[in-house]
């Protein structure tokens, strides 16, 4: 304990630029992260965190998910699919975004039209509502949005698109608007730390979701060490996205944990493209990786238990999750006839781009899979890379050769609906790396059945395909941990960020 104590005091002279450790009488927040938008406030050219760390305190969309996963009225109050094609959206009244121009229908419209356009549709947020065809005003607060095939999941699609002010977006365009946005949020941006990575956000008081406090300082430290550190000097209120070895000294020191489910399972995805010869193409090698592993004991010895074993496209808590589906079990003699029966008894190599701290544990769960895949004669070697280089290979398809998958969760936000993890792995996604025409054709049928119990009953056989036919190696399901101050209450996670707005933070 004298170890610990002293620990935590050198804690308070090593992190001098985050911030003071005795705080002042403001009523400032000050949150560590792991990164800062890299597209300040363009909320078309990105569709999750970092950027969402600052997006969703300044921007609003149509709906929203809550803490469960629910969707949940935002800038729209409700909504009604008018017949297959058409959804007819209520919005709510009284609003303004922050430069003063009023929030109505004619802002929804002109955001659309906008990601219409060829620059829009080039976007990330532009390629989520590729079904929308057309919108109309119908009134100040009721517009008419309408698709093409039909969209059983528009509502949790528009969850990603922000409402951008319309007249300044086209008055200054996306890049200058980015620098200066205005949202209808909870608060606005006052620095984006460009110089000194800390960003401002000052609070909205006139918003329609009014924040407890006046503002949020939010440092950008990407290394997770320093994030405990500055959190155990009273430097910072909460830190996001610890890792799970975390826990233990934080709570034994007084600090609480939040465990917030992200609505996917964690897999590594195998590159089955057309023209590429691997042996990853035959089912019954893609089925014998899925068996090699010993999931439970990632979960359990790794995870400490805070989690289960993934065996399909969503997690227990998403729209179309099977619950007669289970997940492979560990059984390397399996793995092992099947690799023989496939050809290759001695195995063979394989190489996994893959990131790390993006998830608590994992590094560790990724060296694991290696070890548990050594076993069976298959030689795995993981070539770290950054989400930069990520994400400008995985959307093009321009990986190198030597690349056999990558990591990619089975991811249901921003929709917690497994239809969206189920379109990147089937033909409809721009470059596909797996495209079988049969599950894409269902897929498409799900995502057309505007009947619940209709649209269900596809998902789950849906399920039972991807899990049978294995297009990754399925892990666990994935969750994020936050740790904060004992004087900071009502911490929620809602699609991966704190809910800025509903913390309450009380004096030293």
């Amino acid at each position: 304990m004298r170890l610990l104590l002293v620990f935590v005091l050198a804690l308070h002279t090593s992190f001098g630029t985050v911030g003071t450790a005795v705080r002042a009488d403001e009523n400032i927040l000050r949150y560590a992260t792991k990164g800062l938008p890299i597209n300040y406030g363009n909320p078309y050219r990105a569709n999750g965190t970092p950027s969402n760390f600052i997006w969703l305190g300044i921007f609003d969309a149509l709906t929203r998910l809550d803490p469960d996963g629910n969707l949940v009225p935002a800038l729209a109050t409700s909504w009604e699919n008018i017949d297959p094609n058409t959804w007819q959206f209520h919005l709510r009244q009284g609003v303004t975004f922050s430069n003063g121009e009023p929030f109505t229908s004619a802002a929804v419209v002109d955001t659309i039209m906008w990601l219409k356009t060829d620059e829009g549709r080039r976007s990330i947020i532009g390629n989520e509502v590729r079904s929308i065809t057309s919108a109309e005003t119908i009134d100040n607060h009721t517009v008419l949005i309408r698709t093409d095939p039909p969209d059983a999941i528009l509502p949790n699609r528009l969850n990603a698109m922000f409402v951008v002010a319309p007249k300044a977006w086209a008055e200054l365009g996306p890049d200058a608007y980015a620098k200066d946005p205005a949202g209808t949020g909870s608060f606005v941006v006052s620095d984006w730390g460009d110089t000194s990575g800390v960003a401002e956000l000052t609070a909205r008081p006139e918003s329609w979701r009014p924040p407890y406090v006046d503002g949020v300082r939010m440092t950008n430290l990407p290394d997770n060490a320093a994030r405990i550190q500055a959190l155990l000097a009273g430097q910072i209120d909460i830190a996001g996205n610890i890792n799970i070895d975390d826990i233990e000294l934080v709570e034994r020191l007084g600090f609480k944990t939040v465990n917030a489910p992200i609505f996917g399972v964690m897999s590594m995805a195998f590159r089955l493209e057309e023209d590429r010869e691997t042996p990853l193409k035959d089912i019954r090698v893609r089925q014998a990786l899925n068996y090699a592993v010993d999931k439970q004991a990632i979960a359990d010895a790794l995870l400490l238990g805070v989690t289960v074993p993934g065996g399909q496209p969503a997690g227990r808590r998403t729209f179309g999750y099977n619950p007669d589906i289970e997940p492979y079990p560990y059984d390397p003699d399996q793995a092992r006839a099947l690799l023989a029966d496939a050809g290759y008894p001695d195995g063979f190599d394989l190489t996994f781009a893959v990131m790390i701290e993006r998830v608590p544990g994992d590094s560790s769960i990724y060296q694991t899979v290696a070890d548990y895949l050594s076993q069976v004669g298959v030689r795995l070697n993981l070539q770290t890379v950054t989400f930069p280089t990520w994400i400008n290979n995985y959307l093009p398809g321009t990986w190198n050769d030597s690349i056999d998958g990558f990591t990619l969760s089975w991811n249901a936000l921003p929709y917690n609906d497994v239809l969206r993890p189920m379109e990147y792995f089937s033909c409809l996604k721009a470059v596909p790396f797996y495209c079988d025409e049969v599950l894409t054709a269902k897929v498409s049928a799900a995502a057309a059945a505007m009947e619940t119990e209709l649209r269900q009953e596809r998902l789950f056989d849906l399920a039972q395909e991807f899990h049978t036919r294995a297009p990754s190696l399925f892990l666990v399901e994935m969750f994020d941990l936050f740790a904060h101050a004992p004087n900071v209450s009502n911490v929620q996670v809602a699609n991966k960020v704190v809910m800025y707005e509903n913390v309450r933070v009380k004096a030293d």
